[in-house]
């Protein structure tokens, strides 16, 4: 065999795996996360939308599904304050005669992978006028196989002045 065409053979055959390996990584990487998309649903804690009512009259005011709002609500410290027991009697004290502001309600998508598709409600959260503490009822049919009393879902926050400018700047 010629000695040029067995070399160009040998550097074709010699780069034909990498260019194997490159393209089957884009399309590996491309199938792992759809375009434009920044977070997965893991980073996401599978939350699919929030929902924001007006507590004065239960108007829905918005519904937020965008993945950088989602990332940055699931990113409160509501949600990885394990101490949040301390307090509660005489958080909810302090909001007697305080007016509800709005409710935000959380909803996740469901984890089976075939039959209804209809995305389900995790958490409630209410915030009030003029106060920093915060209502969080965690939805009855997220807790699965058994039933717990409302009383044992039903927990009091008091968020920072910047958590609290973060939940409302949601409603707007």
């Amino acid at each position: 065999m010629n000695k040029k065409i067995y070399k160009s053979i040998h550097k074709k055959i010699g780069i034909l795996p990498v260019v194997l390996f490159a393209v089957g990584l884009c399309i590996c990487t491309g199938c792992s996360q759809r375009q434009g998309e920044k977070y997965t649903a893991e980073d996401l804690n599978n939350l699919a939308e929030i929902k924001i009512y007006s507590a004065e009259n239960d108007e829905l005011i918005k519904t937020i599904t965008d993945e950088e709002q989602l990332y940055q609500y699931n990113q409160c410290p509501i949600f990885s304050n394990l101490d949040i027991e301390d307090d509660q009697d005489e958080l909810k004290n302090d909001l007697e005669g305080t007016r509800e502001q709005y409710h935000l309600i959380s909803y996740k998508y469901p984890a089976a992978r075939f039959g209804e598709k209809k995305l389900e409600e995790i958490i409630t959260i209410t915030l009030y006028e003029d106060t920093n503490i915060i209502k969080m009822t965690v939805a009855q049919e997220s807790i699965k196989g058994f039933s717990v009393p409302e009383e044992y879902l039903t927990f009091y926050y008091e968020a920072s002045g910047e958590e609290m400018d973060f939940y409302r700047s949601l409603a707007k």
